[in-house]
């Protein structure tokens, strides 16, 4: 037998490769297990989904319109020290409160109250000439004044016509003229002038014929002029009588327009318009002086205080303790707002708190910026306790309210296209589809309107799988809003 001698390190490299091949046999091993392993897990049914659900309720959903603004007092009282005076007492200093109708602060005028004086008393005398004038003494006295001038006058002209009756002699009786005396011829009392129907008609006075009114042969008939004497002494009597009579006429013409009814009635008309203005210009006067003495037209705080102002400058400044926001709402909103409205306003410096407030005014004219118009609102607080001026505000305002509507989680409505619809879970765990129509919504819930929907039923919010054998939230439903305008909230009622 033949043997045959080896090398050692040729045996250990021959034995090499049995190895691997048994390591990489176990290795594949181990890797087709695992995934047959993830092969068998994966085909497991999955274990029963369970839901997240809400009861459908029936309520109201409002929808409000958010600003920003600053808190400023509702009203503000300026008061200036009037010109011409000087502060004799301040009764308030900056920060105090006050109520309505507490003085602040009084001022001295001397001119004025001199002024006031004076127009009191051309008052009182107007009134005095109103009442005259508005007298039934005054008129009847004045009526008498007429007429007495009236019977002067007539006893003057009746006087005249004496006079003037002297200088033309007429005949008494009818009949033939067969004498009378010629132009130029002088004549005394008594002597015959003419002679008519055999009887003799003589002169009344001295005198001096001055014309001759009848021929001889001439039919007289009684009170026919038959001549005209003149003397000096005549004549100047009837100048003097009818001076008299001009004289009194013109007293009886200045009677008449002073003291006439329809004169006396303009008279006082005139009197008592003077009288009204008088009066309008001591109210005011009167005001003035009051305004010296300076009352708290309100409640409110001392916000500024000079008390070295000078004539025509300001003194101090009042502000209301009722206080208001001024927010802007857009153009495409402000046809939402009306006065009366209910408002919700939180504050960044007070955390937590939020007050009621109602809207007080929207501005006519808004201001145009940035292709946009903003209309100023003002709110006013109802509750003010710890607020001050200048602080920010929220405001949300609603602009729009659904009374009585069905009310479901935002999270629960689902939308295909143009159409909404919830799914119902049922008592068997069956789930429904049901359509409905959206009212109003807002961050989390909205309004809807179905007629397969009812109150109490539950609609799925998410639903709750396991896979894996852990639990998984899956959301549903829509939870923002889907071409709504930005910056609206809403809130249930």
């Amino acid at each position: 037998m033949i043997h045959h001698n080896m090398p050692t390190s040729s045996i250990k490299q021959r034995m090499l490769p049995y190895r691997r091949v048994v390591i990489l046999a176990g290795g594949t091993l181990l890797v087709l297990s695992a995934l047959t392993y993830i092969v068998i897990r994966s085909t497991r049914p999955p274990l029963p989904a369970k839901y997240l659900t809400a009861i459908v309720q029936k309520g109201n959903l409002s929808q409000s319109d958010s600003a920003t603004g600053e808190i400023i007092p509702v009203e503000t009282y300026t008061v200036s020290v009037p010109a011409n005076a000087s502060l004799s007492q301040l009764n308030v200093s900056l920060g105090q409160t006050v109520n309505t109708g507490q003085m602040l602060a009084t001022f001295s005028d001397p001119t004025l109250a001199s002024e006031v004086a004076a127009q009191n008393a051309a008052v009182l005398s107007e009134q005095n000439q109103v009442n005259l004038l508005s007298s039934s003494e005054y008129r009847a006295s004045q009526q008498a004044s007429i007429i007495q001038a009236e019977d002067n006058l007539q006893q003057a002209e009746d006087q005249l016509a004496q006079a003037q009756s002297q200088s033309v002699v007429t005949s008494s009786v009818e009949g033939p003229l067969t004498q009378v005396a010629s132009v130029g011829e002088s004549v005394s009392s008594g002597q015959p002038l003419a002679t008519v129907g055999g009887k003799t008609i003589t002169a009344p006075c001295q005198g001096t014929v001055q014309h001759v009114n009848v021929t001889i042969g001439q039919q007289i008939t009684v009170g026919t002029p038959i001549l005209t004497l003149t003397s000096p002494s005549l004549t100047s009597k009837i100048l003097g009588d009818e001076s008299q009579v001009a004289g009194l006429q013109a007293a009886l013409d200045k009677v008449m327009s002073q003291d006439s009814q329809t004169q006396l009635t303009a008279s006082l008309d005139q009197a008592k318009a003077q009288l009204e203005r008088d009066q309008q210009t001591l109210v005011q006067e009167q005001q003035a002086l009051a305004n010296l003495i300076v009352k708290a037209p309100f409640s409110g705080e001392v916000t500024m205080l000079n008390s070295s102002a000078p004539p025509g400058a300001k003194l101090l400044t009042l502000d209301s303790q009722a206080k208001m926001v001024t927010v802007p709402i857009p153009e495409t909103q402000i046809s939402l707002i009306h006065t009366g409205q209910s408002v919700s306003v939180s504050l960044p410096a007070l955390p937590g708190k939020v007050v009621s407030g109602t809207v007080q005014s929207i501005a006519p004219v808004g201001n145009y910026s940035n292709g946009v118009a903003n209309f100023p609102v003002n709110v006013t607080l109802n509750n003010v306790s710890g607020i001050r001026y200048g602080m920010s505000a929220d405001v949300s305002i609603v602009v729009k309210t659904i009374h009585g509507a069905l009310l479901v989680p935002l999270a629960s409505l689902h939308s295909r296209g143009s159409h909404d619809f919830v799914e119902v879970l049922a008592s068997n765990d069956q789930l429904t589809r049901i359509p409905v129509h959206v009212l109003l919504e807002n961050a989390t819930t909205a309004a809807v309107k179905s007629k397969r929907l009812a109150v109490d039923d539950r609609v799925i919010t998410a639903v709750l799988t396991s896979p894996s054998g852990k639990l998984h939230l899956k959301a549903k439903g829509r939870t923002l809003h889907k071409g709504k305008a930005a910056g609206k909230k809403g809130h249930t009622q």
